[in-house]
């Protein structure tokens, strides 16, 4: 998740203990679309992210009237340091979601950023495999089914054909046989070659419009559909329920952005809309995605 909310939650660093034993157990396959096969469109999904206990209480919630609604929990956090140290931290259970079927979601925070400072790909790929391993085996024993994994990165624009070469080594081991997504930032998909870099390796990617400056207009929608689409890659929105005031006195449109689903929907390659709540009901705001 990219932006100041992102900041104050690793700031905060909430560890939390595991509930009844991490885990988690892999049976997704990595699916990926080529240029010469245009997917036809299927039935869109919605997800939530949960972080933590509240989280899952609102996830409850939005599960009474948003149908098959997807849960995907914060099972840790990868950091890193500029001699090439990369560390875990243990987020939540995928038991919190309160489901049998469950998809998870690894942050990587912007300490990570250090890392290819001085690190060859090879070795932040060997260390980023390592530290994804210790949260897997640690998440091994639930007999919690994770439908995917998502990757949280806010990677620097000059580092994603670096981060697309660590991914490729992830998805052959250890996130084999997994379902893998990305985020993504409206900036990466503004870069012709993002597709290109990714398109291989993962399911798709979940396009973040909350806290990057980025303000809603069904204009910017448009243009942000066709920036996704042109890369031939399925896609999610990634929105957010929280608002909240800004340094110059404005305050942030998030909620807005569940509007642009309608924009979304277009293209074939849109998988449905991904919602981060911030400490907020969110429900109601998918009168305005439909």
């Amino acid at each position: 998740m990219a932006g100041p909310w992102k900041r104050a939650r690793t700031t905060n660093r909430r560890v939390y203990a595991w509930v009844n034993g991490a885990a988690m157990v892999a049976v997704m396959v990595v699916t990926s679309c080529s240029r010469a096969e245009a997917p036809t469109q299927t039935s869109l999904n919605v997800g939530q992210w949960i972080w933590s206990v509240a989280d899952s209480a609102r996830f409850a919630r939005a599960s009474r009237s948003v149908a098959q609604l997807t849960p995907t929990v914060w099972i840790g956090s990868v950091h890193g340091t500029r001699d090439g140290t990369v560390a875990t931290q243990l987020g939540v259970s995928p038991r919190i979601s309160g489901r049998e079927r469950t998809g998870v979601v690894v942050r990587f925070e912007d300490d990570f950023n250090a890392v290819w400072d001085q690190q060859p790909d090879s070795a932040v790929s060997a260390r980023v495999g390592t530290a994804l391993r210790s949260l897997l085996t640690v998440a091994s024993t639930a007999g919690v089914e994770i439908t995917e994994v998502q990757l949280d990165y806010d990677c620097p624009e000059r580092l994603l054909p670096r981060w697309s070469t660590v991914v490729a080594s992830m998805t052959r081991d250890p996130l084999r046989g997994r379902q893998v997504w990305l985020t993504s930032l409206v900036a990466h998909v503004r870069q012709r070659d993002y597709g290109d870099l990714f398109r291989a390796h993962v399911a798709g990617h979940i396009l973040q419009v909350f806290d990057t400056g980025d303000r809603m207009s069904l204009s910017y929608a448009d243009q942000i559909e066709r920036l996704a689409s042109r890369h031939e890659m399925p896609f999610r929105l990634g929105v957010a329920a929280f608002e909240r005031s800004l340094a110059n006195g404005n305050t942030t449109d998030h909620q807005a952005w569940f509007s642009a689903a309608r924009v979304m929907q277009r293209s074939a390659w849109y998988r449905g809309l991904w919602v981060f709540p911030g400490g907020q009901e969110w429900a109601s705001l998918m009168e305005t995605a439909r």
